[in-house]
C-alpha cells in the first residue's frame, strides 16, 4: 500500500475488474447494477496517467485570467548547475522542468511532446490547493476556523465518533478515518473515490477507526471531505470557488478538474489539470506571502500555519510536505531523499509519479518538475544542487 498519494491504478486491478464484470454480466439480470463507467475507467486506465490529459472525462473548466510570468535571461545560479539539474530531470522521465528565482522564470525545459500550454494530472499536488482555499474561506467568514468540527458542515458525521474530527485534523491528516488505499482492490475507498462516480458519497461514508489527533495517516479522503466542506460552507461549486478566489487572482491560465460524472463532483484530493507555469505561480505565491502584484489573495498568517509541521508529524503541514523524507517509515511515508535539504525551510507539493513544486523561501527559489513515474527519484538532488550553488555564490562575495 502507498499512503503518500493517489497511486497509479495497476493493470492487476483492471484485469480483476474485467473478470468480475464478465462473470456478473453472464448472470441474468445482474448486469444492470454494474457501474460501467467505473469499470471502463479501470480497464482503460492509461500507462501515462500524468500527461495523458485527453483520457480524463468529463472535465470542468476552472477559468483563469492569464498573464505572462516575469522572465529573466540571467541569474546568479550558474549555467553548470542549471544544466546539471536539467540532465537529472530529463533522465528521470520528466516532461517539464521550470525554475523561478527572485520572482522571475529563469529556466524552462520540456520533453516528450510537452509544451508551456500542456496540462497534466497534478495528482496530490492539488491537495495543497485545497488548503489554500480553506484559508481563504476562513478569511471570508465562510468557516469560523480550522478548529471547528467538520460535522458543522457534514451533519452526516454528527452522531458518531467522526463528530470529534476538526478541520485541522483533516488538514494535518490525523482524522482517524479508515485508510483503505489498496489500489489493487477495486472496492477500496481510494479506488472508488478516484475512478468511481460519486467521490463525495464514498468519502462521507468512510468510518472512523480511531479517535482524531492520535496518529498521522496520509489519507486522500481527508482532502475530499475538505472539498465538500468548502462547497457546503460557501454555497459554491469547488471549481467556481477555486476560479474566483485563487486561479483568476493568481492570473493563471484556464485549468481543469476531473469530475466523477457529468455535472458531478470534483475530486479535490487529486485531479487538477494545470500548466507547469501555473504550478510555478503557486510556488511563487508562497514566496510572495500570499500576494499577487501587491494584492493579498491568501492571508500570510495562513501560509505560516500551512508550513508548520504538525505535532504528530513534523514533516507535514496543512496538506504540504516539509523537510526531506530521508528514511522509510512503514505505513506512514516512503523514503524519497538520500540527503536532507541544504535549506531547512524547503517545503514542497508532492504529486504521484514524483511530481513536485519545491519552494525554498531563504533562496527565493521555486522548482517545478512534471512527469511520469521515475523509479530512481531522489528529492534532494535538484534542490541541493541549486541551493548549494547559491550558497557558494554568496560566500564568494
Amino acid at each position: 500500500m502507498n499512503r503518500l498519494k493517489i497511486t497509479i491504478i495497476s493493470k492487476a486491478i483492471a484485469r480483476k475488474a474485467a473478470t468480475i464484470a464478465g462473470i456478473l454480466a453472464s448472470i441474468g439480470g445482474i448486469a444492470v447494477v454494474l457501474n460501467w463507467t467505473f469499470l471502463r475507467r479501470l480497464v482503460t486506465y492509461p500507462d501515462d496517467p500524468i500527461t495523458n490529459a485527453e483520457w480524463y472525462q468529463p472535465l470542468k473548466t476552472v477559468p483563469g485570467k492569464p498573464s505572462e510570468l516575469p522572465q529573466a535571461t540571467s541569474s546568479s545560479i550558474s549555467q553548470d548547475s542549471l544544466q546539471e539539474v536539467t540532465a537529472y530531470a530529463r533522465s528521470a522521465n520528466s516532461s517539464a522542468l521550470l525554475i523561478m528565482h527572485r520572482g522571475n522564470l529563469i529556466w524552462e525545459r520540456y520533453w516528450q511532446g510537452f509544451t508551456p500550454t500542456s496540462t497534466s494530472n497534478s495528482m496530490s499536488m492539488s491537495k495543497t490547493i485545497v488548503a489554500l482555499l480553506v484559508g481563504i474561506a476562513i478569511e471570508e467568514g465562510h468557516l469560523k476556523s480550522e478548529l471547528e468540527p467538520v460535522a458543522n458542515y457534514i451533519p452526516e458525521w454528527s452522531e458518531d465518533e467522526r463528530s470529534k474530527i476538526t478541520l485541522q485534523d483533516l488538514l494535518y491528516m490525523q482524522s482517524g478515518l479508515r485508510n483503505w488505499d489498496n489500489t489493487d482492490n477495486p472496492v477500496s475507498d481510494l479506488v472508488q473515490m478516484y475512478a468511481g462516480t460519486d467521490a463525495d458519497a464514498v468519502a462521507i461514508k468512510i468510518p472512523a477507526v480511531q479517535s482524531p489527533g492520535q496518529a498521522f495517516n496520509y489519507n486522500s479522503a481527508n482532502t475530499q471531505i475538505l472539498g465538500e466542506v468548502l462547497e457546503r460552507a460557501t454555497g459554491e461549486r469547488y471549481a467556481d470557488y477555486l476560479s474566483t478566489r485563487l486561479w483568476q487572482p493568481l492570473q493563471a491560465n484556464d485549468a481543469y478538474l476531473w469530475l466523477d460524472r457529468p455535472q458531478g463532483n470534483s475530486k479535490p484530493f487529486c485531479c487538477l489539470f494545470a500548466t507547469p507555469r501555473d504550478w510555478a505561480r503557486i510556488g511563487q505565491l508562497f514566496l510572495d506571502r500570499g500576494q499577487v502584484k501587491g494584492k493579498q489573495i491568501v492571508p500570510s498568517a495562513w501560509l505560516d500555519k500551512m508550513t508548520q509541521g504538525s505535532p504528530l508529524q513534523p514533516k507535514y503541514g496543512y496538506q504540504v510536505w516539509l523537510q526531506a523524507r530521508t528514511e522509510l517509515k512503514p505505513g506512514i511515508y516512503d523514503r524519497t531523499s538520500s540527503q536532507p535539504f541544504l535549506a531547512r525551510d524547503t517545503f514542497y507539493l508532492d504529486g504521484a509519479s514524483r511530481q513536485r513544486v519545491y519552494v525554498i523561501p531563504s533562496q527565493k527559489l521555486v522548482i517545478v518538475r512534471i512527469g511520469e513515474k521515475s523509479e530512481q527519484w531522489d528529492d534532494s538532488i535538484m534542490p541541493n544542487i541549486l541551493i548549494g550553488n547559491l550558497i557558494d555564490g554568496h560566500q564568494e562575495k
